[in-house]
């Protein structure tokens, strides 16, 4: 359904974003005074970079190597070969129609985060909700667990480019690392398959709860095993099960 190419302010968005470097590089650890340190072939922290965010896992067949240098039409070259994978990719995985700035947004953030978030991010859109994607770019900036100013920073101006307001997607002043390995936003998790959301097993939970409340004589056990039970995880159709049995044996007590 969608046949674009990166538009030159995209273009020059990412490689705003990405800054030129002319040698190897860890791109999780940031610069320093605007500069990062070039990687010599020791242990790596996060991703072996060099040129305009190039990395062995991209597209040209360039290997990052320790003594590696480029020069920026180079790494001009090297990019427009990197960022042709990420176009077809945004074209064949959308199945929406997108404006020029959406399909900016979508080709930098594949090229920072992957094609397997991109599947994730564009999830919504697929069903016609724009807003829906839009909204998930922030969830998008952690590497390795940790928040990074320069992936915040990434997302906010790709939801400019989102909206097409290029004026508020201009890339810092100063480089702030966008490492390759870029976080999937967990799940909210629903043990073991059973489709009961987080927010109506609590409203089981605080039912029960305040049903022991009359009841003061059990209302610690029956908490208590309520609270073990989710903090175990287990799926919430066990836990009413559980508290059932709980309940069932004290209405069997206090009868007699």
């Amino acid at each position: 359904m969608n046949n674009r190419v990166l538009s030159k302010g995209g273009l020059n968005f990412i490689k705003g974003f990405e800054g030129f470097v002319a040698y190897p590089y860890d791109d999780l650890l940031p610069p320093v005074k605007g500069k990062y340190r070039e990687w010599t072939g020791g242990p790596l922290k996060g991703t072996a970079t060099i040129g305009y965010g190039h990395t062995n896992a991209a597209l040209h067949p360039l290997k990052v190597v320790p003594g590696l240098r480029l020069t920026e039409p180079e790494a001009v070259k090297i990019l427009d070969a990197d960022l042709d994978e990420c176009e077809r990719d945004v074209n064949r995985l959308v199945k929406v129609p997108l404006t020029q700035g959406q399909f900016d947004a979508l080709v930098s953030f594949t090229y920072n985060c992957g094609t397997g978030n991109l599947r994730k991010l564009i999830a919504p859109l697929n069903k016609g909700d724009y807003n829906g994607t839009r909204a998930k770019f922030p969830l998008y900036t952690r590497s390795k667990g940790q928040v990074l100013r320069g992936l915040v920073r990434r997302r906010t101006g790709e939801v400019g480019l989102w909206d097409a307001n290029y004026g508020a997607a201009q890339p810092p002043r100063y480089v702030e690392n966008v490492p390759e390995q870029v976080d999937t936003p967990k799940e909210p998790s629903t043990a073991k398959g059973v489709a009961i959301g987080g927010a109506a097993t609590a409203a089981v939970i605080a039912g029960v709860t305040e049903g022991a409340t009359a009841v003061s004589a059990v209302v610690s056990p029956v908490r208590a095993v309520a609270d073990a039970l989710v903090d175990a995880s287990l799926p919430a159709l066990i836990v009413l099960v559980v508290l059932a049995i709980v309940g069932g044996g004290y209405l069997l007590w206090k009868s007699r």
